[in-house]
């Protein structure tokens, strides 16, 4: 991994002491945690965008889409 930024979490201190009694790589769980985050709002975001384009499009029966098939499948 790359040598990044450093950012400051401000945390209690009983949330300090807990974080100390359990055993885990904070940093990196923080760091994936923020990966995540990023993650799902990414894909909020392209949902987002595919939904406004299907409301700008027309629906298409299936009907027509099995004749566009048959069509191109006789040439």
């Amino acid at each position: 991994m790359e040598q990044g930024n450093v950012i400051t979490v401000k945390v209690s201190s009983e949330l300090k002491k807990k974080m100390k009694q359990v055993d885990v790589n904070w940093s990196e769980y923080i760091r994936e945690c923020v990966q995540k985050k990023i993650d799902e709002q990414k894909q909020r975001a392209a949902s987002k965008k595919l939904d406004e384009i299907r409301k700008r499009t027309k629906t298409t029966s299936t009907q027509e889409i099995v004749s566009w098939i048959r069509e191109d499948r006789e040439r």
